[in-house]
């Protein structure tokens, strides 16, 4: 009798249904015109770091992570990074930001000898870890969806966002296909530093190409034809400025 009875709890116990799972707390998602919350991050010299408490400059930001062997995505941004870097003029009120998606491994200690790599000036250059919940919250609120397929490898969308000296979302530039020269012009329109129309014609095509990659399916034939108009407007624009030099 014990034994059926034990039986009977044990198909009751595997016919129960299984119990819910705890729905997530909604983030809204920062949109142009949206202030960026102050979160207290760590710089790669150790130092405390605030977007809000930032010198009031305009900011490009973006997010990578140091074990990221994909040469399309962090690599890439960061080699971006550097080349803004190096084109900035001297006491040009623009600020680089790089936060890693990977506070657990990258320490910063480990983003200090990462920027090395890429040539970064401490000064005008910031590469920011922190809390990994600090992160979690800051990655979710620029919308950006990360996921872990295996241990040290991250599955991760991509922006450029460039944010007003007061901390608010100026623009977003999805994808990690932006060009540079593209990016930084328009945070020197943000900064008042200058506004480049063939520009914001680019980076309004690359984003727009972006969002329906990102969507899949038919409208990649769209996408890769607004890509194409993007390169065509790009040509177009070079060989104007220099024609007019």
């Amino acid at each position: 009798m014990v034994a059926a009875l034990a039986a009977t709890l044990a198909l009751a116990v595997q016919q129960a249904p299984p119990a819910p799972a705890t729905p997530r707390a909604y983030v809204p998602v920062l949109r142009e015109g949206d202030t960026v919350p102050a979160m207290a991050l760590v710089d790669q010299r150790g130092r405390r770091f605030v977007f809000a408490a930032a010198p009031r400059r305009t900011t490009i930001l973006s997010f990578v992570y140091t074990r990221c062997r994909d040469a399309r995505v962090c690599p890439a941004v960061a080699g971006k990074f550097a080349w803004m870097q190096r084109a900035l003029r001297p006491g040009e009120p623009i600020a680089l930001v790089t936060v890693t998606i990977d506070p657990h491994h990258d320490t910063p200690a480990l983003l200090a000898r990462y920027g090395e790599a890429f040539g970064t000036d401490a000064a005008r250059w910031t590469l920011a870890t922190g809390d990994p919940a600090t992160v979690e919250r800051l990655v979710e609120r620029f919308g950006l969806d990360v996921e872990r397929p295996s241990a040290g490898t991250i599955a991760h969308t991509e922006a450029a966002i460039v944010l007003d000296r007061d901390g608010r979302v100026a623009r977003i530039v999805d994808g990690a296909a932006w060009l540079p020269e593209d990016v930084l012009g328009e945070a020197r329109a943000v900064a008042g530093e200058g506004d480049d129309p063939l520009v914001r014609a680019r980076v309004w095509l690359l984003s727009s190409a972006s969002a329906l990659c990102g969507a899949g399916g038919g409208r990649f034939t769209v996408a890769a034809q607004l890509a194409l108009f993007a390169a065509i407007l790009a040509a177009i624009g070079t060989a104007a400025r220099r024609a007019f030099r």
